[in-house]
């Protein structure tokens, strides 16, 4: 059964059913809800991985941007994309203003990777759609990024038991709340 599409879905003329995305307008919405959604769940992680900070847990925090700043950092310089960077007065790597604006990138995009490439695929309510797709992102970071950074599989050799389980809460809730907003936005029944 297909369920009713809410304003947001309803505000393009095109339905959006369990999924399904249609073209031009339609996929226009599915973006639209994608981006707020992430803009949601990243909110939530962040604050999440703040409050782990404050309470002493270390987490496996940053590991994509160092990873990518280690490939791209001798390339970059060599093409005076730093030095133009800087010139600019955009912040450094390792400002927290680049850190959290990194972090917010790499949300919205996983926000739009599981709007158009997972959720239509996947079958169930939000709940199991978000957990399913936390998954594939949890495993490249775990088996590829941190590996790559020499901090083990799922960053054994600097996490802790609790850093590690924290880590693994707050990448679920983020895919729990993408999941959760994108759903309402799109397929929620009108009351």
């Amino acid at each position: 059964m297909l369920a009713r599409p809410t304003a947001i879905a309803a505000a393009s003329g095109h339905a959006v059913g369990r999924g399904v995305v249609g073209g031009g307008r339609g996929l226009a919405v599915a973006v639209l809800a994608a981006l707020v959604a992430g803009a949601v769940a990243i909110t939530v992680n962040i604050l999440m991985l703040d409050g782990l900070d404050a309470a002493g847990i270390v987490t496996a925090r940053g590991g994509l941007q160092k990873l990518v700043r280690t490939w791209l950092s001798v390339p970059l310089t060599r093409a005076g994309a730093n030095d133009a960077w800087l010139s600019l007065g955009l912040p450094g790597p390792d400002a927290p203003l680049f850190k959290t604006g990194f972090k917010v990138a790499v949300g919205l995009l996983m926000a739009l990777a599981y709007a158009l490439l997972l959720e239509p695929v996947l079958r169930g309510n939000w709940l199991r759609k978000g957990l399913v797709a936390a998954i594939p992102f949890w495993l490249l970071n775990a088996l590829a990024v941190l590996p790559l950074l020499g901090e083990g599989v799922a960053g054994v050799r600097t996490l802790t038991p609790v850093g590690l389980l924290s880590y693994a809460v707050a990448h679920t809730l983020f895919f729990v709340v993408l999941a959760t907003v994108y759903d309402r936005l799109l397929h929620q029944r009108r009351g």
